[in-house]
């Protein structure tokens, strides 16, 4: 299903939720540079105030025992259990509301023998029985021993149990990696996440050319719901550089929060579409020029950002990078300054008036900020040096004195 546009994207993973939601079985498959797959992924969580959690591929029951880790840590799941409990029996008899604070485990216990079971799936009750009980015997944070077993004896209804404790829309997500070929073991166990558990979303990033070898041969009821399920994360000219600076990232341990921010760079740059996405995209590039050149030791404190300047014109410019001192300009562009003809010409008309008024200009693609950030810091370095080379109260061209 070819889409264009991050807010197409996550629209279309909206659409996917709802079907969740109505019990059918969806696997997402972004098909896309896996780094940048990933990422939408994750903003799309975060849209819906989710976490991510990524499960070993290798295998359905590993894959169900990380995903219930990261849920008890997240959440107490004995109080899940309570509500759940509480809900369920008091909606099997209004006349009595069960009270479980305070109360010891044998007292739990007790209490829940003589009460009759509430209309549950045996799994689901089960489970919650074990996790009212056993709730004070469990450290914050920690898998409840309770869930280990239920998994154990079978993982599919373990992972429905649990699953049901969560209320509506609040369990994390799950992203599992593809696999490799031949077997695309993620792919395998994925599906087998989506078919145990309808209700919980699960994605899987995966190449166009690994997913094209996965397609191939004959038809499967794995291979229908990834088809169903596919999603295309598209690339743009420059993607390549893009998703292999988000792996020097990667591999240089370089902060989180500069990983995030270039990941959701990548994400703009190389899904947007229209004005509004090119906007977002343009203003999130600049965001991390800025820090990169803020950390860069030639450039760290010579450019302002977002600078108003008067060059004697009808009206001021708004310059992106400025450095007044060097008579330094440097404008982030995104496509749409070449597609639309009054960007274009305003475009031009101020690169004029900038170099009347003794200004080098220096315009650079929003897409090159991520792909390119090495060169874009290189040329910048020499302009400086030139620029630093110059006498003392030399006349710049066009016939306007240095202040």
């Amino acid at each position: 299903m070819p889409l264009a546009g991050d807010v197409a994207l996550l629209d279309a993973l909206d659409r996917q939720a709802r079907r969740r939601r109505e019990g059918i079985a969806t696997l997402s498959v972004l098909e896309g540079p896996p780094e940048v797959s990933s990422a939408l992924w994750s903003r799309w969580a975060a849209r819906h105030g989710l976490g991510v959690v990524e499960v070993a591929g290798e295998d359905l029951p590993a894959a169900a025992l990380g995903w219930a880790r990261a849920l008890a840590a997240t959440r107490d799941l004995g109080a899940d259990a309570e509500a759940l409990a509480t809900f369920s029996l008091t909606a099997a008899n209004p006349r009595h509301t069960p009270v479980f604070t305070g109360k010891t485990a044998h007292e739990r216990r007790v209490l829940l023998e003589g009460l009759p079971p509430p209309a549950l799936p045996e799994a689901t009750w089960a489970l919650c029985r074990a996790l009212v009980i056993g709730r004070e015997a469990t450290a914050p944070g920690a898998l409840p021993d309770a869930v280990r077993v239920a998994l154990a004896k079978n993982v599919g209804a373990g992972l429905r149990a649990l699953h049901a404790l969560v209320p509506p829309g609040r369990a994390p997500v799950v992203r599992v990696p593809a696999g490799v070929a031949p077997s695309f073991r993620g792919l395998h166990v994925a599906g087998m996440l989506c078919n145990a558990v309808p209700a919980l979303a699960v994605a899987c990033a995966v190449g166009p050319e690994a997913l094209a070898v996965f397609l191939g041969g004959e038809e499967t009821r794995l291979k229908a719901l990834v088809r169903e399920g596919r999603l295309e994360v598209p690339g743009a000219s420059g993607s390549e550089g893009a998703v292999e600076t988000l792996r020097k990232l990667e591999r240089a341990g370089a902060p989180e929060a500069q990983r995030a921010r270039a990941a959701e760079l990548a994400l703009e740059v190389l899904t947007g579409a229209g004005d509004a996405s090119a906007d977002r995209a343009r203003s999130r590039a600049e965001a991390y020029l800025r820090d990169r050149l803020e950390e860069h030791a030639a450039t760290a404190g010579v450019f302002e950002n977002n600078v108003r300047l008067d060059t004697g014109g009808p009206r001021p410019w708004e310059v992106d990078f400025l450095s007044r001192e060097l008579r330094l300009a440097v404008e982030v562009d995104g496509y749409y300054h070449f597609q639309d003809p009054e960007r274009f010409r305003r475009d031009r008309r101020k690169d004029l008036d900038l170099q009347r008024a003794g200004y080098w200009v220096f315009r650079i693609l929003e897409e090159d900020v991520l792909a390119r950030l090495e060169d874009i810091l290189h040329t910048i370095d020499t302009l400086i040096e030139a620029r630093r080379r110059e006498p003392a109260g030399r006349e710049p061209r066009h016939g306007h004195r240095k202040p």
